[in-house]
């Protein structure tokens, strides 16, 4: 897992099979890390930020 943020801004020119790709596996790396380490605040921010762009595409609908 990469301690780097990932802002909402660097999601917007993604596909979105790689924002599903990119969700599960900082889920999965989010999940595995928490029951060592407690919170992680970056990581669950970020997974978040590719959540909401996920969400934020299905209500949109495809581009034309």
């Amino acid at each position: 897992m990469n301690s780097t943020f990932i802002p909402s801004t660097e999601l917007q020119d993604v596909s979105e099979l790689e924002l599903r790709s990119k969700y599960f596996r900082i889920a999965q790396d989010v999940e595995l890390l928490r029951q060592k380490c407690g919170q992680l605040p970056m990581a669950e921010a970020s997974l978040e930020n590719v959540r909401a762009e996920l969400m934020r595409r299905r209500i949109q609908g495809p581009k034309p």
